[in-house]
């Protein structure tokens, strides 16, 4: 929808430099706006080349020198990335949500509790003793288990699956795909084969997370796995039973969590990283993408590389290793140097 830059800055709080009335009819990147749209400026780098982006306007971080041409405006706020949520929220257009009540094609048990202004789409499952919060939304082909609780303000989804017992806390959102409370990888090898163990936990998902499509969270072995308040998890992320993380992890695409792994509050691993079952993360530790924990984790380490170590550990050995070949050919050089004085002198002694 069209908005001007007074409305923009209205929505972010931001101090205009420019023309207040200047319209834009959408938002972009830097590399791709055109003369109708907003983008933004977060970095220094960005800011020294907005005179020559066709943008006709920008969220600009305080305290950056940013030249503009006379047809740009800017608005300048505190950070420029919360800004843009801000304004995004009000251009975001609504959800594609069914109305509220129950779909003819879902098939709700005698025994579920629905909350009021609950929406149920196509093909939905809800199984006998299942509780559905207040204002909870279930699109088309979800499923929920038997005794399974979903919060108020939840959001489930296509095809996303809650089995029997695990329960979500408010505000929850579940993208399409996510399995939570499938059973935990275990198994006993016993008489020349696996023996399958068990899983009679289930999972607790905090208030206000949001798991990416396809993410999958495992019910524990005894007891439930956890994931704290405010937690993300990202597309294809893989936790694994018994597993506790604290409040407002962050693990981002491909992760995967061992068994019984406990993490402290703001856990983030980057995309790629695995943390080994059975080890215990401090609050506020930081794992490079790609890398392999294996050992415990004291709060606020920063790890990278596998097996993972302290940061600039791991980047001092990459920045030794990039000079290997050059170190190699040194060494060649000074091997046939040796070879040349030491011929040279058995000839002098000759």
């Amino acid at each position: 929808m069209p908005f001007s830059a007074l409305q923009a800055a209205e929505w972010c709080g931001g101090k205009i430099e420019g023309v207040p009335g200047q319209l834009f009819d959408s938002m972009e990147s830097m590399e791709w706006a055109q003369a109708n749209q907003m983008t933004f400026i977060g970095t220094a780098a960005y800011g020294r080349k907005f005179d020559q982006c066709p943008a006709g306007g920008a969220v600009c971080r305080e305290g950056l020198s940013v030249p503009r041409r006379a047809d740009q405006t800017l608005i300048m706020v505190p950070d420029a990335d919360l800004a843009v949520a801000e304004i995004l929220g009000k251009l975001a257009p609504p959800a594609p949500f069914p109305p509220i009540g129950v779909h003819a094609t879902a098939i709700i048990a005698d025994t579920v509790t629905l909350g009021t202004g609950v929406r149920i789409g196509p093909y939905c499952v809800v199984q006998a003793g299942a509780v559905i919060g207040d204002h909870t939304v279930l699109m088309a082909q979800s499923f929920v288990g038997r005794e399974a609780r979903i919060g108020q303000e939840c959001v489930l989804w296509p095809q996303v699956v809650v089995r029997d017992g695990c329960q979500l806390g408010n505000r929850v959102i579940l993208h399409s795909g996510c399995v939570i409370g499938a059973d935990g990888f275990g198994y006993r090898f016993a008489e020349s084969r696996h023996v399958k163990i068990p899983q009679i936990g289930g999972v607790i998902i905090e208030d206000d997370c949001e798991l990416g499509a396809n993410t999958t969270v495992d019910r524990g072995k005894f007891s439930n796995t956890i994931i704290g308040q405010g937690s993300k998890l990202d597309n294809l992320v893989q936790v694994g039973h018994n597993v506790r993380l604290g409040k407002h992890t962050i693990l981002v695409a491909h992760v995967g969590i061992g068994g019984s792994v406990k993490a402290g509050d703001y856990l983030v691993a980057g995309g790629g990283a695995v943390v080994a079952d059975h080890q215990t993360i401090g609050a506020g530790s930081q794992v490079a993408g790609f890398s392999a924990v294996v050992t415990d984790l004291a709060a606020g380490e920063r790890v990278a590389g596998a097996p993972a170590r302290p940061a600039k550990q791991f980047f001092s050995e990459l920045r030794a290793l990039h000079k290997l070949p050059a170190l190699a050919q040194k060494i060649q050089q000074l091997e046939q140097r040796i070879t040349e004085l030491e011929s040279s002198t058995k000839n002098n002694r000759q």
